[in-house]
C-alpha cells in the first residue's frame, strides 16, 4: 500500500507556481518531487521517479495542457491526475475530466478541497490491489516443457476467467509461443519496440493476435536480429499496458537472467519454475530460485511447477524438490510425452484435442488455483527499480 504519494505539478504558468507548490506541499500524505513545464520533461519524470500522482494546472492556456493529459492518459493508464484551473464553466471541467484527469479542483485553492480530492484519487487508484495479475512461466533447464505448459495455461486461465488472456513470447530468438496456435502474426513485439513514443494502448491493441479461444498472443520478432530493436523499457512499457488492460498475461520467459527477463519478473506476481524429476534439473532450479532470491524477488512470488511427474518413485521425487528449495510444489503435470508434442506438432493446445487429457485437467486446476487467489499488493516502481538495479546495475 502506498503510504506517501510522489507528486509532480505540470504548469505553464509562473505566476501561479508559489500559490500552487505552496498548496501541494501542505499535503500531508504527499511529497512534491517536481514541478516542470513540458511535455518531455514530464515524460523523463513519469519514467524515472516513480511518480504516483500529477496535477495539471489548466490556465492561462488549457488546450495543450489538455493534449498533454490525453497523451499521458495513454501512455500511464495506471497514473493518477488531478486538473486545477480558475474557469469552472461545464466545457472547462469537462475536457481533462474526458482527456483523463481523476478529479478537478477550483482556483483559489481551497485546501480541504484539494485533500479531498486527492483522498479520492488515492483509495480508487492507488490503494487498491490491481485487478490484474502477470504471470511469468520460466524452465529450470532446458526441455522442461516451459513453453508447452505457459501456452496452455493460458487458454486454460482464459476458459476458467471467461475472457481473454495474454500471452507474451519473450524468448526474443527462438520463441515457439505462435507455432504452438499454429498461427502466424501479423505484427510482434519488435513492431512494438519501433513504435516508440507512440506505443500505447491503441497500437498494442492493434498488435495482438486473438484467437478464438480467447488467448491473446504478443510474438517475438520475425527475425533474429530484430532483437537488439526491443529493449527493456519496451518490455516494461508493454507489460503496464498489458496489465492496464486485461486480466491476465502469461509470458513464457526464456531460461536466462538478462535485462528483458528482469523486467517481465519485476511485474510478475507469480514465477513459475518449470523443472523435472531428474537430478539435473532439481539442482538448475535450486540455483535459479537462489539466484532469483538474490536480486530481491519476494520469497512469495516464486513457486515451482514439476513437468512429467509420473507419480512412480524414482531416484528424485516431489518431496526431494520441496525439500530442496524448501517450499511446496505448486502443481504437478503429469507424463503424457507423446500426446503432448503431437498437439504442438499440430499446433493446438492440449484441450483442443482431449478436454478429458489428465495433461489439461492438472493445467487447468493450476490455472484454477491462480485465479481464485487473492491479488498480491502491486509492486510499486520505487521496489521494481531496485530489484533491477541488483540484478543489473549497468545495464539498466
Amino acid at each position: 500500500m502506498i503510504h506517501l504519494l510522489r507528486v509532480c505539478l505540470y504548469n505553464t504558468d509562473p505566476e501561479a507556481s508559489d500559490e500552487l507548490t505552496r498548496a501541494i506541499q501542505e499535503l500531508n500524505f504527499g511529497r512534491l518531487v517536481a514541478e516542470l513545464n513540458a511535455p518531455e520533461n514530464l515524460a523523463a519524470a513519469l519514467h524515472e521517479q516513480g511518480i504516483n500522482l500529477v496535477f495539471f494546472h489548466l490556465d492561462p492556456d488549457p488546450d495543450p495542457i489538455v493534449e498533454v493529459i490525453e497523451q499521458i492518459s495513454a501512455r500511464y493508464p495506471a497514473l493518477a491526475m488531478i486538473a486545477i484551473s480558475h474557469k469552472t464553466n461545464p466545457d472547462a471541467i469537462l475536457a481533462p475530466m474526458r482527456a483523463g484527469c481523476d478529479q478537478f479542483v477550483c482556483e483559489p485553492i481551497n485546501s480541504t478541497d484539494l485533500a479531498s480530492a486527492v483522498s479520492r484519487v488515492a483509495s480508487k487508484r492507488l490503494l487498491t490491489p490491481p485487478k490484474s495479475r502477470c504471470i511469468c512461466v520460466t524452465g529450470a533447464s532446458g526441455g522442461t516443457g516451459t513453453t508447452s505448459i505457459a501456452c496452455n495455461l493460458a487458454l486454460e486461465i482464459a476458459d476458467a476467467a471467461n475472457r481473454e488472456c495474454v500471452l507474451v513470447d519473450l524468448d526474443l530468438q527462438f520463441g515457439d509461443v505462435a507455432v504452438n496456435f499454429d498461427c502466424e502474426p501479423r505484427y510482434n513485439l519488435y513492431d512494438l519496440a519501433m513504435a516508440g513514443s507512440d506505443l500505447d494502448r491503441s497500437v498494442l491493441s492493434s498488435t495482438l493476435t486473438t484467437l478464438p479461444c480467447k488467448v491473446a498472443i504478443l510474438s517475438r520478432p520475425e527475425m533474429i536480429e530484430q532483437r537488439e530493436a526491443v529493449t527493456p523499457d519496451t518490455i516494461h512499457r508493454v507489460i503496464e499496458l498489458l496489465m492496464g488492460s486485461f486480466e491476465n498475461t502469461v509470458i513464457d520467459v526464456p531460461r536466462e537472467l538478462n535485462p528483458w527477463t528482469a523486467a517481465a519478473f519485476s511485474h510478475a506476481e507469480h514465477i513459475f519454475i518449470v523443472s523435472q524429476l531428474l537430478v539435473p534439473s532439481l539442482r538448475h532450479a535450486k540455483r535459479y530460485y537462489d539466484a532469483l532470491l538474490r536480486t530481491g524477488i519476494p520469497e512469495e512470488r516464486l513457486e515451482f511447477v514439476v513437468n512429467r511427474s509420473d507419480g512412480r518413485s524414482g531416484r528424485v521425487t516431489v518431496r526431494d524438490l520441496e525439500e530442496t528449495v524448501k517450499k511446496p510444489v505448486y502443481a504437478c503435470i503429469p507424463n503424457d510425452y507423446q500426446f503432448v508434442a503431437r498437439s504442438i506438432d499440430f499446433g493446438r493446445p492440449v484441450a483442443s484435442l482431449d478436454r478429458s487429457n489428465p495433461v489439461r485437467a492438472a493445467i487447468g486446476k493450476m490455472a484454477r488455483k491462480i485465479i481464485s487467489e487473492t491479488a498480491t499488493q502491486p509492486i510499486q516502481k520505487d521496489e521494481r527499480r531496485g530489484f533491477l538495479s541488483r540484478l543489473l546495475p549497468k545495464q539498466l
